[in-house]
């Protein structure tokens, strides 16, 4: 018996359009997210900017918290 082919590992660092992907709003929207230092990000080689899964998983997590009950 053969064990079931395992799903890809997860990147551990996204793209600004990987993250509107997930988060399903505009590059222009986590652009502004990262500005304001709502969600953070790491800086490659100067230019390329990444963004720690982790960090996305925080504040999607976070928004969660902060949205007031009815």
């Amino acid at each position: 018996m053969t064990a079931a082919p395992s799903a890809p590992p997860q990147r551990m660092l996204l793209t600004v359009a990987e993250v509107a992907t997930e988060l399903g709003c505009g590059r222009d929207t986590v652009y502004a997210l990262l500005t304001s230092g709502a969600l953070p990000s790491v800086r490659l080689g100067g230019r390329l900017r990444r963004i720690r899964r982790t960090d996305l998983t925080t504040y999607v997590d976070s928004l969660g918290a902060s949205t007031p009950s009815r």
